[in-house]
């Protein structure tokens, strides 16, 4: 009994020993299969990965590692890891290596020398870990020659643009998002400053003069995003003494460290513009002088194409002369048919624009979804309708004078887009993101009362005081019935086919300088000339003729000829007249004139026809 237990004792150790070698197989095989997964990923790491004891033997290294410093694989556990460094670089590897036993981890930049002695750049991490109790390192270094490279080639370039922005004899500066990088010597003396460290991080608006802030602001902008790649300028800065000086460059988009930025070189011209500004004024002084004499002597009673010689009249030209001498914007306020355009022709005409274009505007005249495009031009394709590439009222007035008749209908969204153009900030044409800047004189000129229409929020506050700089009031002509005579003179020479102008009696004379003239000199034109044509005077305001105001009595006024016409030619002649004058008065508009003569639009459109007038 007692063998046959022992018997089956020593089976069952067996069968657990069995089991036991079992699993141990089984597990061995694990840890083969796992092993041999980390040899494969060790070796497939980038870089140089290896593993080396505190007495730094090498253990373990993947393929790169002999690849990279030309030892052979049984060469690498008999080399010691401070023999691929020397110098400095020696130093930072010992340091580094320290540090991963002591602390944990480690890094160093240090260049590598091979096998046969070449030198790599290569950035080296660690970090530390037991196993059975011997400390290890595990330490992988990344190739970094190219970003090396890169970053000398960085250095080199930017001390090399130092150096010429250095020796530049122009200021340079370059700034993103307003604030200032870099400034050379020459723009920090220039702005008065010792030092060009004194600028930097600072904001460069605060060297703009006031009245250039605008449009520094949008040239800055529309460098930085890209809509304009370049841009000239020429404006007045401020100096850190708090004085103004005149400046003119070239503004440039450009990359720094990846961001967007502004290279401005500028250069000082205050004196050559102030030279410029006394020639000018110089140049005004003499004209005004010279137009003066002239009208003293000879053309005492006019003033260019303006009739006159009453006080009210001698106010206006003097205004005229005083006003050609500046830049400033005018506004002429007057009555309809007092003369605004002529005012503004002469202003034109002395001034230093006169030999650039004077553009007439009538703003009442312009459909409202065309006056963007006749203000600031169009592309192709713009609209339906735009086959080709326009250029606008501001375009063409560029150096000259842009004139605004009829200023109070713009509209107030167009008032805000124009009010951006005449302060300097430039404009875009429809269908385009492409800014222009345009140098024009604004005189406009208006029968409204625009500072009422201001507090009546009809027209744009700003828009009313940068155009209400220099106010021009024209009299209406029966505020100075004086120049009537000469008017009358000016006139029937003016129309008279006849070599000698033909005179009107004392009694005719008398009528025309007692009526009020409510259309002003406008009406007066067209009655003298229609008094050449029908051979009679006719006002306007209806039951008034020349002799009503003769005594009370209707008398038959003198013709300039005996022989009289017939009926039908004086009819055909006074309703061509009456036409002519609708359609003067408003500007060719047929559909205007139309209603005003109280009769349909293709009853015009016949009338004229058979008069010879369409």
């Amino acid at each position: 009994m007692t063998a046959i237990t022992r018997d089956g004792d020593l089976e069952k150790r067996v069968r657990v020993l069995n089991e036991r070698i079992a699993d141990l197989t089984q597990s061995a095989k694990g840890f083969e299969r796992r092993n041999k997964f980390f040899e494969m990923l060790i070796s497939s790491l980038p870089g140089l990965f290896y593993a080396f004891d505190d007495k730094y033997q090498v253990h373990k290294w993947n393929k790169n590692v002999e690849s990279v410093t030309g030892y052979e694989s049984e060469e690498i556990p008999h080399r010691s890891i401070f023999e691929l460094f020397d110098g400095d670089d020696l130093k930072q590897m010992q340091e580094a290596i320290d540090n991963v036993f002591k602390v944990g981890e480690g890094i160093a930049e240090a260049d590598l020398i091979t096998k046969d002695g070449r030198r790599i750049p290569y950035l080296f991490t660690g970090v530390s870990a037991k196993i059975e109790g011997t400390p290890y390192l595990l330490g992988m270094g990344l190739d970094i020659s190219k970003l090396k490279e890169t970053e000398n080639a960085v250095r080199e370039s930017e001390a090399l643009y130092r150096i010429f922005a250095e020796r530049m004899t122009e200021g340079v500066v370059l700034f993103h998002a307003l604030t200032v990088l870099f400034a050379n010597d020459v723009f920090s003396q220039m702005l008065g400053y010792s030092d060009s460290k004194e600028l930097l991080g600072q904001d460069i608006m605060n060297i703009i003069a006031k009245d250039f802030e605008m449009y520094f602001k949008e040239m800055f902008d529309s460098l930085e995003i890209g809509v304009s790649a370049e841009r000239y300028f020429q404006a007045r800065w401020m100096t850190r003494e708090g004085h103004e000086i005149w400046v003119e460059g070239r503004g440039n988009r450009i990359r720094w460290k990846g961001q967007p930025a502004v290279l401005l070189t500028a250069r000082d011209i205050t004196e050559v513009k102030q030279r410029e500004i006394s020639m000018q004024e110089e140049a005004a002084h003499l004209r005004r002088e010279n137009i003066t004499l002239r009208s003293s002597i000879k053309d005492r009673y006019r003033f260019g194409d303006i009739i006159g010689k009453s006080d009210a009249m001698q106010e206006v030209y003097e205004t005229i002369l005083n006003s050609a001498a500046t830049n400033a914007n005018i506004i002429i306020y007057g009555e309809s048919g007092t003369g605004k355009e002529l005012v503004a022709r002469a202003i034109h005409d002395l001034s230093s624009r006169a030999e650039k274009t004077f553009v007439t505007v009538n703003c009442a005249a312009i459909p409202e979804s065309l006056v963007e495009s006749e203000f600031f031009g169009h592309i192709k394709g713009a609209y339906t309708g735009a086959h080709r590439d326009k250029e606008g009222y501001l375009d063409t007035a560029d150096g000259g004078t842009l004139f605004l008749d009829e200023v109070g209908e713009l509209s107030l969204s167009m008032q805000a887009k124009l009010l951006r153009a005449i302060e300097g900030a430039g404009h875009s044409p429809v269908g385009s993101s492409v800014s222009k800047r345009s140098d024009f004189r604004v005189i406009a000129a208006t029968n409204k009362n625009l500072a009422e229409l201001s507090k009546r929020k009809l027209v744009r506050e700003d828009f009313f005081y940068r155009i209400h700089i220099i106010p021009i009031n024209l009299p209406p002509l029966r505020h100075r019935r004086d120049d009537i005579p000469l008017l009358v003179e000016h006139f029937l020479r003016l129309y008279s086919q006849d070599k000698k102008a033909p005179s009107i009696s004392g009694q005719v004379l008398e009528a025309l300088i007692n009526y009020d003239w409510p259309g002003n000199v406008r009406e007066l034109q067209n009655v003298i000339q229609r008094y050449l044509t029908v051979k009679r005077i006719d006002f306007l305001k209806r039951g008034v003729s020349a002799s009503d105001d003769i005594r009370g009595e209707r008398k038959e006024i003198e013709s300039l000829e005996e022989a009289s016409l017939n009926l039908r030619d004086n009819i055909n002649n006074i309703e061509k007249e009456i036409i002519r004058e609708a359609l003067h008065k408003h500007r060719g508009n047929k559909s205007k004139a139309a209603d005003t003569l109280t009769i349909s639009r293709k009853t015009l459109a016949r009338k004229m026809k058979r008069l010879g007038l369409s």
